[in-house]
């Protein structure tokens, strides 16, 4: 995965729905291309606070496009999967 392809896939994401900011694409493509599996990683890997990540993961959740499998209450780390929902939008994006 290049930095190319992984912006490709971003814009692709953000021209299938509008309403994702960068961010929200960004990780919404990330574990779909085998890149920061959680939260944490996912700000370390794209210097980008936590915080703000954690709210681009709340909008996802609420959007119905993320699930949150696991929480470290302590780190606030999130593990998230697709649903059914997102898996569609990449299958239509591909």
């Amino acid at each position: 995965m290049t930095e190319v392809e992984f912006i490709g896939t971003v814009e692709e994401l953000q021209q299938r729905r509008p309403d994702l900011s960068r961010l929200e694409a960004g990780l919404l493509a990330a574990p779909h291309l085998g890149l920061s599996p959680d939260t944490r990683s996912f700000a370390r890997v794209f210097d980008v606070a936590h915080a703000h990540v954690l709210r681009a993961l709340t909008r996802l959740d609420e959007a119905g496009l993320v699930a949150v499998t696991e929480r470290d209450p302590r780190t606030q780390r999130a593990h998230f999967a697709p649903t059914d929902e997102a898996r569609t939008l990449f299958a239509q994006a591909a």
